[in-house]
């Protein structure tokens, strides 16, 4: 049960095997880009073959794991008003948090999707968002880091998808923590994933894919949690468990139908995912 007391866990036999497969993918925690990922070990292998019984977490980043509305809605004005474009409303910040980064500044200037401009804005937003994370701008929410680190110690791997870059998912990871640091702690994500870095971003399914694939998975049995439409309809092409949360940019009303499971808050979410994941 992966909510019990980390003193009873630290004391289990098992405990060393749980952590072997944090231990082994931990080396792609810092994701190759699209197109370059490395092809597995014989070892690697061998414990994917071992974990293929466990459940993997795969979990979105913003408004899912940390929040970061104020980050992404003032360096998003900033873009729009350095490049001659009306600001907007946080509430039009959310809407569009739904698509890639590209895409969503496409969004709030009225252009369509694949439209150039928003690569070139999208492309001034991650140079000026990435360099801003921190813990104060996106930090977990309250009850993440206990959850993240107990799924760890349960021996469920997990990862990182978000439609924003890579550089942003891997810097929100190590602004908590959660990254690994060699000779200090272990990482508790197997993979970190960017749109950038995958071959087609959400809604559809080939990250979460990939994801499974690198930490060793079976999707049917894994769970990816988010907090947008995209995001569950992501995890449904994937063939993967959702659980939508509604902490994020988006209500009930906006995500009811496209998850499995809705929960309002940490425990609601312990609860589904012990459910999903088999450990009730």
């Amino acid at each position: 049960r992966f909510m019990q007391p980390l003193t009873s866990v630290r004391s289990a036999p098992l405990l060393p095997l749980l952590l072997l497969p944090l231990i082994a993918v931990s080396g792609s925690t810092l994701g190759p880009k699209a197109g370059s990922v490395s092809p597995l070990t014989s070892q690697q292998r061998n414990i994917n073959t071992f974990m293929r019984s466990a459940s993997a977490v795969v979990w979105d980043v913003d408004g899912t794991l940390v929040e970061s509305t104020t980050l992404g809605f003032v360096a998003t004005n900033e873009v729009l008003k350095l490049r001659g474009f009306p600001e907007i409303s946080v509430e039009q910040y959310k809407i569009g948090c739904r698509y890639t980064t590209p895409d969503r500044f496409n969004h709030h200037v009225g252009e369509e999707p694949g439209t150039a401009i928003g690569t070139q804005l999208g492309q001034d937003f991650d140079d000026m968002y990435v360099k801003r994370v921190s813990k104060e701008t996106a930090g977990l929410f309250d009850g993440m880091e206990r959850l993240l680190r107990s799924l760890a110690l349960s021996g469920h791997p997990q990862g990182a998808l978000s439609n924003a870059c890579g550089d942003y998912v891997r810097a929100v990871l190590a602004a908590n923590n959660l990254d690994e640091v060699p000779g200090q702690r272990i990482g508790l994500f197997g993979v970190a994933y960017g749109a950038d870095e995958v071959p087609a971003a959400k809604p559809a399914g080939d990250g979460l894919l990939l994801c499974c694939e690198q930490l060793g998975a079976s999707p049917e049995s894994s769970v990816y949690v988010g907090d947008s439409p995209s995001d569950g309809k992501a995890a449904r092409n994937a063939g993967m468990q959702s659980i939508g949360v509604l902490w994020g940019a988006n209500g009930k009303a906006a995500l009811e139908g496209e998850f499995d499971v809705l929960v309002d808050d940490v425990p609601a979410l312990v609860e589904a995912l012990r459910h999903l994941l088999g450990d009730a």
